[in-house]
């Protein structure tokens, strides 16, 4: 096979087949996508999660060190500890690109797009509520219909120009809109001087095929103003979801680090831009290597533990256990990528070897004996491998470091 392509190369080793034509053709892929990350607002709304402001300046730096360029700050107009957060990112001259959100109350608008310039924001986003229930619930008043919220997209977007902004149009619980409402609500809002499109899966209720559908249908009305996409994780399609509106052109994505948010999450920052930059060849301007330090920080800081088989960060995502995966790992120069997609250090993890029920066939052990120099090993095997299953029985796994303890005391004992 040859090597240095874009699927295999000496970082990763992936499927040729995401790169043959009939394949990227399917495509509108952009060159170039953005993340606008939302560790700190969707990430606090995580239950039991709170960040201090110095903890939330933590995440700040070190998102800005990954190369994230937008975050997401929530509701600065009404909620003091954010609008600190927007205040401070630019009173430290950090660079990224700050946004709120309005509220749902008209009466505070006003007062909060003012707020919120204080702050030096960059965008404001104006939330559009397009679905029945919804509307129901924000303004307790049954004749407030979509029409009527589309009918206050000029005023709102005029109001937020005049103060100095430059204004979102986000388009709340978009996927359960009706599609003709909501291609008229967009359009209203770019012909009124909205800078982006942002579309909300609010409870994840789209399927992928589907997010692909809305996004081409949207295209030739958005045209060169950018669409960006917002999913939640409800059905575990978030990661899928999202990279599904980035194939159709989308170029915006609401990413949470460890996949952080209310009720099962958002769509785990980590696995899309690793899902980006690898399989679709996309620059998401993301330094993969950083991935994991960060993702170990927002760990410790939210006090949310991730799954051990979480991809991309997860404790077990390059700890090989298994007969032939433990070989791979041991002759990592030569067969690093038989049992990885990727190597451990582009994301920042190192690869580990444990021993356990399915390392008992004996290959892997006898591997190990080899590499310590020890090539007589069918003179100790037996009790080596009786030990090792002693111990498995009872702790379930034996570490590298104590197989190889482990070896030394059987053979250096009966020499």
């Amino acid at each position: 096979m040859e090597e240095n392509t874009k699927w295999f190369n000496e970082r990763w080793w992936i499927s040729p087949l995401n790169y043959i034509d009939k394949v990227k053709n399917s495509f509108n892929l952009p060159e170039r996508v953005y993340v606008r990350d939302s560790t700190i607002r969707e990430g606090e709304e995580t239950p039991g999660v709170y960040y201090t402001l110095d903890q939330k300046i933590n995440i700040v730096e070190k998102l800005e060190e990954l190369g994230v360029e937008h975050i997401d700050c929530g509701y600065i107009g009404q909620v003091q500890d954010q609008w600190d957060l927007a205040n401070q990112i630019k009173e430290l001259g950090l660079k990224l690109n700050t946004y709120s959100h309005l509220s749902s109350n008209p009466s505070r608008w006003n007062d909060e797009i003012k707020k919120s310039l204080e702050a030096k924001l960059d965008y404001i986003g104006f939330g559009i509520v397009l679905t029945k229930w919804q509307l129901e619930l924000f303004t307790k008043d049954q004749n407030i219909t979509p029409e009527v919220m589309i009918s206050l997209i000029p005023s709102v977007l005029k109001r937020i120009k005049r103060f100095g902004g430059k204004a979102i149009l986000d388009c709340v619980d978009a996927t359960r809109s009706e599609l003709h409402i909501l291609e008229k609500a967009i359009e209203k809002g770019i012909k009124f001087g909205a800078k982006m499109i942002m579309l909300y899966d609010t409870v994840g209720a789209c399927n992928v095929p589907a997010i692909s559908y809305m996004i081409k249908q949207l295209k030739p009305i958005t045209r060169d103003i950018p669409i960006g996409i917002h999913i939640h994780d409800d059905f575990g399609l978030g990661t899928a979801a999202t990279v599904a509106a980035i194939e159709q052109g989308a170029t915006y994505m609401d990413l949470v680090v460890n996949k952080l948010g209310d009720r099962a999450g958002n769509s785990s920052l980590e696995e899309v831009v690793v899902a980006l930059e690898m399989l679709y060849g996309v620059d998401t301007g993301i330094t993969l290597s950083k991935l994991y330090n960060l993702s170990k920080y927002v760990e410790k800081v939210s006090g949310v533990p991730l799954p051990y088989n979480k991809p991309v960060v997860g404790r077990n995502t390059f700890l090989h256990e298994s007969e032939l995966h433990v070989m791979s790992a041991l002759e990592k120069e030569k067969f690093w990528m038989c049992f990885t997609p990727y190597r451990p250090e582009v994301v920042g993890q190192e690869e580990q070897i444990i021993f356990g029920p399915t390392t008992l066939h004996g290959d892997a052990i006898k591997m190990k004996c080899e590499h310590m120099g020890i090539h007589n090993y069918d003179d100790y095997f037996d009790k080596i491998l009786e030990k090792v299953h002693s111990i498995i029985s009872e702790k379930k796994l034996i570490t590298e470091r104590e197989l190889e303890d482990l070896i030394k005391k059987i053979v250096y004992t009966k020499r």
